[in-house]
């Protein structure tokens, strides 16, 4: 029941991202981590059927996910820009005050600078954000890719070196809220601390081997030791994002292990799995573009709207990212003709 799960995670985002919805805790960042984590599972396992079916592993993989990702996204920001040039920028919707710029236009559309939108490491022809907002989390998911095969050919010392720096760095920023190393930064957004749960992930999908399994227990031994004792006694919960960092982390494990094991035989549940798994990924990158033609369209804003703008906001989500299966359907079959082996 994954494609569940990652369909749940994807729609807390979009709630998050709604102005004035009450919620004393961000539901959004907390699927981020498991988002995360999630990846790093289900990567580390399509790499390993890259290295037994091709003879170009990497670049193939590159490849796979490239035709997997880009087309939706790249279709998303080309009709987020295309609406700010036809009904100007967005008054009432967060981050959507950008103008049409061309390099802002080429940075967008080349993903991988989406995550420079923070300090100390911003474009300043990218601020104040991403045009889709949510694309600094998927310019991190592809710092992850870029760097998996290089991780794993430092064989299990360096895969673990790395695991034990990246979460040195996470944890530490918990320890600070503001300044150049913060617990927003290096905690939540860029890859050098959140590496962490993507390797974690990662380990989760090979437990079977005692080394692996035993990086599993510390990464949780860990996580839950900073939730239950360090956080709360030593105040950093009142730094931004530790808390739902911290529960993303440790729920990470018992959420993908539920929705892993629990086998259903009927037909009709595995096929709404497939199809809300598939409509994930497109809700999280096209909600805030129906924002804005929520707002630009429909004259709904979230403050005025109430709960017809959630149900707009959630129903024009949901239709846009059924037409963003139907475009990806077009590049499916050539992805895994491609690559010569079915999806798993």
């Amino acid at each position: 029941m994954l494609g569940i799960l990652r369909f749940v995670l994807a729609m807390l985002v979009l709630l998050s991202h709604i102005p004035g919805m009450g919620m004393p805790l961000n539901p959004g960042i907390t699927s981020v981590i498991l988002f995360y984590f999630i990846s790093g599972y289900l990567m580390g396992r399509s790499y390993q059927r890259f290295q037994r079916h091709s003879s170009t592993p990497v670049r193939d993989f590159y490849a796979d996910r490239l035709l997997k990702l880009m087309p939706q996204y790249t279709a998303v920001v080309v009709l987020t820009f295309l609406l700010i040039h036809w009904l100007g920028p967005a008054q009432h919707t967060f981050l959507m005050n950008q103008s049409v710029e061309p390099l802002k236009v080429v940075l967008n559309l080349a993903l991988l600078p989406a995550n420079y939108v923070f300090a100390p490491f911003s474009i300043e022809a990218l601020l104040p954000h991403p045009i889709i907002p949510p694309a600094w989390s998927l310019s991190t998911e592809f710092h992850f890719y870029l760097l998996l095969p290089m991780i794993l050919l430092l064989g299990r010392w360096g895969f673990l070196a790395i695991f034990t720096i990246a979460g040195a760095i996470q944890i530490a920023a918990m320890f600070h809220g503001s300044g150049i190393f913060n617990s927003d930064n290096f905690g939540y957004r860029f890859i050098f601390g959140v590496l962490v749960f993507f390797l974690a992930g990662l380990a989760y999908g090979r437990r079977e081997h005692i080394f692996y399994r035993n990086i599993v227990r510390l990464y949780l031994a860990a996580y839950l030791c900073m939730l239950l004792i360090v956080a709360p006694s030593l105040g950093l919960y009142a730094n931004p994002r530790v808390q739902e960092l911290l529960f993303g982390a440790c729920l990470a494990i018992p959420m993908l292990s539920a929705a892993v094991q629990i086998q259903r035989p009927e037909a009709w549940l595995k096929r709404a799995d497939d199809l809300l798994g598939r409509l994930a990924y497109p809700i999280f990158i096209s909600h805030f573009f129906v924002f804005r033609c929520s707002e630009k369209l429909l004259g709904l804003t979230p403050l005025q709207g109430g709960a017809r703008y959630v149900l707009a906001v959630v129903a024009g989500s949901l239709i846009t990212s059924l037409l963003l299966i139907r475009l990806q359907a077009q590049v499916e079959s050539y992805r895994i003709r491609r690559r010569g082996f079915a999806s798993m």
